[in-house]
């Protein structure tokens, strides 16, 4: 279409009180810190228009091709780095400056939009993503998030493990031969964290990011830069 404005989904994302880690841990964080960037780099990096980076030694920011990638991202962030949690803002809006194959040296709304939402997620101290840009988007995605993020706080560590494999696609049987435990406690389990409403409103999520959300991003985006 003549005239459209071309946005890009901009992820900012920064450790909680990184500032309250003792200084012989902080190093050790920060190493662990950098292999997860790199992680996400190979496992997203055709959805990625311009790769993860560092940028403030505990921030770390990147540009999407589609925002359906959003909860996965979160899961992964949540459930592969648990030595701090992590705020994530998501923000909608074009670009100022040239694509870059790693997300620094660039600016324009995406990241402003992007940094608004970290700062409300400081101020109100919500995890689980922030999103900002979307219009009226903004409180569905934002409600949905929410009550997602209040799901798993509840879960213990061993039903993590459990949700982790049926999130992937694992029959209760094959999760309980992988965790050594017995069927029924497997059962128990799913009932006690209530995974079928939690599957069911993240795929919900899922359905209005993929039909809706990812609609306002306009022309298609140019990965070739990211690979």
């Amino acid at each position: 279409m003549a005239g459209e404005v071309q946005r890009y989904i901009a992820v900012i994302g920064d450790m909680v009180r990184s500032r309250d880690l003792p200084s012989a841990e902080r190093g050790t964080v920060q190493k662990q810190f950098a292999e997860l960037i790199k992680s996400l780099n190979r496992e997203y990096r055709k959805k990625l228009v311009s790769k993860f980076v560092i940028t403030l030694g505990d921030e770390f920011q990147g540009l999407l091709s589609t925002v359906t990638l959003i909860p996965d991202l979160i899961w992964r962030l949540e459930e592969n780095f648990p030595e701090r949690k992590l705020r994530v803002g998501i923000g909608l809006g074009p670009l100022d400056t040239p694509i870059q194959k790693f997300a620094i040296n660039i600016d324009g709304p995406a990241l402003h939009t992007a940094r608004a939402a970290i700062e409300t997620a400081k101020k109100t101290d919500t995890l689980g993503g922030v999103f900002n840009g979307f219009g009226q988007l903004d409180e569905v995605l934002n409600g949905i998030a929410r009550l997602l993020w209040f799901h798993r706080s509840r879960w213990t560590l061993a039903q993590r493990k459990i949700a982790d494999l049926l999130r992937r696609g694992m029959p209760q049987s094959e999760v309980a031969e992988q965790l050594e435990i017995k069927r029924q406690v497997v059962s128990k389990q799913v009932s006690a964290l209530g995974w079928s409403p939690y599957i069911g409103a993240e795929s919900a999520w899922r359905i209005i990011l993929q039909n809706y959300a990812d609609s306002l991003i306009g022309a298609k985006n140019d990965l070739s830069q990211a690979r």
